[in-house]
């Protein structure tokens, strides 16, 4: 495969100026969006040879006149119909994204089918490569390694209200109010509702225990495919505090809708941050996996949420051009990416990484029964 350039999709986003500011140090960048002097401006900013070109994902010419000398696809936009994934695999080119929805692509048909396709046409495709998914898939991994499998699988994330930037967005987190989805419990799929059945995470400082409250993240639907693990949860907690406590108060009292309104989350984003927190942090994710009896943890802090995106989207795209990715085909990166090479580029990128602690001592896993629904509630 000749060496082509790397198509950024959203690249003048907040994101991706940061991915194809990265990229461009080594590799020919285009800058892509519906905007075509925005994405010329932005490459022109970042330089290295850069170049701007216009992208309309939701138009099939559009798409095929980007793709042209193209031979890596990163998306930072969301896609209708995944018409550019689709593209890319049709054209056996690399590919990976920030944004995949794994929650509506599931773990059925339409996954296997992207999958066939892929093998088919000789294209790498990783889905989900922020911060979760994408960097907590990478800490799944490396702690499975540690303990030899991965039985529950709980990914924690903390985030300050503050940084509503990125792909991890306040925004985007109220949009998520509403979605219904499961959660893998017990070998078994249960009904979940965002911010519902909270539990005391114990996250690195400067945050410390903090209540956290499930959310349909993306990476935890193919842990179940991936790992084998028979409990795969995801829970999030927003500072200040009091945030987290009036959204699951809303989903409780069915006014989810309500907070989705424009309204409603402007007031809510206004509000001051916890400014009990210390330094830059503005982040921090925690990742508990346990196997046979015994368990480990690792933990990752940074400052913006996007520049942690951009540098798990970055490095992961240096895997695929590097030929770190060996098989065609779809994947999550807990199955290809190698973990001590992903680690070492996001600590060049000023992220902190804690690596495995294995405790051999019987752990009760925290989510290691189904969610309470509101019947259940009734009777308690």
């Amino acid at each position: 495969m000749s060496e082509g350039g790397i198509l950024i999709a959203g690249g003048y986003g907040v994101v991706g100026q940061r991915i194809a500011a990265d990229l461009a140090l080594d590799y020919q960048v285009i800058v892509a969006g519906r905007h075509l002097e925005q994405a010329k401006a932005t490459a022109a900013a970042i330089g290295h040879g850069a170049c701007g070109r216009e992208l309309d994902v939701t138009s099939e010419a559009s798409i095929t006149a980007a793709l042209q000398g193209v031979e890596t696809v990163v998306s930072c936009i969301d896609q209708p119909q995944r018409r550019l994934l689709h593209a890319t695999i049709w054209r056996g080119l690399r590919y990976t994204d920030i944004t995949p929805h794994l929650v509506e692509l599931g773990r059925g048909a339409a996954y296997d089918e992207i999958g066939a396709a892929a093998r088919a046409s000789g294209a790498h495709v990783v889905l989900g490569t922020g911060i979760v998914p994408g960097i907590s898939n990478v800490i799944v991994r490396a702690i499975a390694d540690s303990l030899g499998g991965a039985d529950v699988i709980e990914t924690s994330l903390v985030l300050s209200a503050s940084d509503a930037a990125g792909p991890a967005s306040f925004d985007y987190f109220l949009k998520e109010l509403t979605m219904p989805f499961e959660v893998h419990v017990n070998g078994a799929d249960h009904p979940a509702h965002a911010f519902s059945d909270p539990r005391v995470i114990e996250f690195p400082l400067p945050f410390g225990p903090r209540p956290a409250y499930l959310f349909p993240f993306s990476d935890q639907v193919l842990y179940p495919q991936t790992m084998g693990a028979q409990t795969a949860l995801t829970r999030l907690a927003i500072e200040p505090a009091t945030l987290s406590r009036l959204l699951a108060a809303a989903v409780r009292v069915g006014a989810a809708r309500l907070v989705a309104q424009e309204r409603v989350p402007q007031s809510l984003a206004r509000r001051r941050p916890d400014r009990t927190l210390s330094g830059a942090a503005r982040f921090a994710l925690r990742v508990d996996v346990t196997h046979h009896g015994r368990s480990a943890h690792a933990t990752l802090v940074g400052g913006a949420q996007a520049d942690a995106a951009a540098a798990g989207a970055s490095g992961t795209v240096r895997a695929l051009m590097e030929g770190e990715i060996a098989e065609p085909g779809v994947w999550m990166p807990e199955q290809v990416i190698d973990p001590p090479r992903f680690f070492s580029h996001l600590i060049k990128h000023g992220l902190i990484v804690t690596l495995p602690a294995v405790d051999d001592r019987p752990r009760r896993a925290s989510g290691a029964r189904a969610p309470l629904n509101q019947e259940d509630r009734n009777h308690q």
